[in-house]
């Protein structure tokens, strides 16, 4: 039998994944911006380098954007986590092209950096809505 989660269930879902996404995102860029990684020479901003609040603005409100599309998915569809999950892991592909191609000066590491906080993102919440429907 396929359960329908609820809007109520989603955003419980939504808000664990983006306190998860917040606290390692968090951590990647300090450990980053500590070791050297991620540097104040390359400016993601108008003429600023990249600080912490973006990093956690970019680890919530996708969150959120991605659980609404998802109670859409799950309204409106047979199977919407399928759905939902593909269209999250396209998504998540395509994202990988902008740190390498839209951020001029930034290292491979850099970028890499940046990867892996597009990966807890959507992993997490991938992982929080499976967990949600699993129950």
């Amino acid at each position: 039998m396929n359960t329908k989660l609820s809007l109520k269930q989603i955003m419980i879902a939504a808000a664990m994944s983006a306190g998860v996404s917040v606290v390692i995102n968090a951590i990647v860029f300090l450990v980053g911006h500590a070791t050297g990684i991620i540097t104040d020479d390359v400016m993601i901003q108008p003429m600023q380098p990249l600080q912490i609040m973006p990093v956690i603005m970019a680890s919530l409100l996708p969150t959120f954007v991605g659980a609404f599309v998802f109670f859409l998915f799950e309204k409106y569809s047979s199977n919407g986590f399928r759905n939902f999950s593909i269209l999250a892991v396209v998504l998540l592909l395509l994202s990988f092209y902008s740190p390498f191609a839209m951020i001029p000066g930034a290292s491979v590491s850099y970028s890499m950096a940046l990867e892996v906080m597009h990966i807890v993102v959507a992993g997490s919440l991938l992982f929080f809505i499976n967990k949600a429907k699993n129950r």
